[in-house]
């Protein structure tokens, strides 16, 4: 259960390339605004993009972040400023409002910072100059993202363990002449764990990696991958790269060897929290692109099933896909 106390919203003006403050806070009585905090808390919570990290004792921010139940509006001000000071002097970080949200999530204590770029809008302009009515176009260069809309960046911290969430993107920052992610290493001045996409990418890559040393069909070991991933994440609510290895490879220790190296070069996290509702229904089927042209989709309970499908290697190289049992075709144009 979310329950909303109190939130704000500071401005990057951008005009100045400084922010406006706001003295108070957004009147949290009006529905819209109240669904509009609720969707940018759920953008950043039941995203696959999702990293995990917890601030150190030592971290600067921890004594900042535990007066903002004392003193909201001005600690909000505090972390504006070190925000604004980061991404003014990185034109390819897009301009933004700072949305702050104090809210509980089933009573514990949170605070929420969701960054809302700004986009460029037509409207219309009314003007009166010398006895006649112009309506005009002009446009307005500070549109926020609407409720649907996905947001790069956003965190909700618990502050009472100061356990972070955080959504975030890769950016150019001038002095490193590098992109990294600015708002974890040099706003949070943390590293989180690799989010769910990022450990089911590390998963995909050490996969293809050990499949093509040892000459393994490619679809194939992807689509087992697949398979043993979803389990994993049904099951367990992790992604177990012991559950993986056995699934995949059993009793081929060289195979498990290559594999266990190759994930922990990439800095992969072993059981890292993972639900298949929030890895999204991509994963409830297997799809392959063959070379010719045609796609096949096939619900992930009947990959397996040889009154269904079946996948044949022919001597010549080739491989033939057999559907089977077909009683009725719908053409879903």
């Amino acid at each position: 259960m979310i329950y909303i106390q109190e939130a704000i919203l500071h401005i990057f003006d951008l005009n100045s390339n400084e922010p406006i403050f706001s003295f108070a806070g957004l009147d949290i009585t009006e529905k819209f605004t109240l669904d509009y905090i609720h969707a940018m808390i759920e953008k950043v919570e039941d995203s696959d993009n999702m990293k995990t990290g917890m601030l150190a004792d030592t971290n600067p921010l921890i004594q900042t972040f535990s007066t903002i139940e004392e003193d909201f509006i001005e600690t909000t001000k505090i972390l504006t400023e070190k925000f604004f000071s980061i991404t003014k002097i990185n034109p390819e970080i897009p301009a933004a409002d700072l949305l702050f949200v104090h809210f509980t999530l089933d009573e514990v204590p949170c605070l929420g910072l969701f960054k809302l770029n700004y986009s460029d809008s037509i409207t219309h302009h009314v003007s009166y100059e010398e006895e006649t009515l112009t309506n005009q176009l002009i446009i307005n260069r500070s549109i926020l993202p609407s409720a649907r809309q996905a947001i790069q960046e956003g965190m909700v911290l618990n502050l009472m363990n100061m356990e972070y969430h955080v959504i975030e993107k890769k950016h150019m920052i001038d002095e490193l002449a590098e992109k990294i992610y600015y708002f974890t290493e040099l706003f949070l001045e943390d590293k989180p764990q690799p989010s769910l996409k990022e450990n089911i990418s590390i998963i995909k890559k050490a996969v293809q990696k050990t499949g093509k040393a040892f000459n393994d069909a490619e679809f194939q070991v992807l689509a087992d991958t697949k398979e043993a991933l979803v389990h994993s994440m049904t099951e367990e609510n992790v992604i177990d790269n012991q559950v993986i290895a056995e699934t995949l490879y059993g009793d081929n220790y060289a195979k498990k060897e290559k594999f266990f190296e190759e994930i922990n070069e990439m800095g992969y996290v072993d059981r890292a929290p993972a639900e298949v509702a929030v890895a999204g229904p991509k994963y409830s089927k297997q799809k392959f692109r063959l070379d010719n042209g045609i796609e096949i989709s096939i619900p992930l309970e009947l990959y397996k099933d040889p009154e269904v499908v079946e996948f044949i290697n022919n001597p010549d190289g080739t491989t033939s896909v057999i559907i089977k049992n077909i009683e009725k075709i719908k053409n879903l144009f």
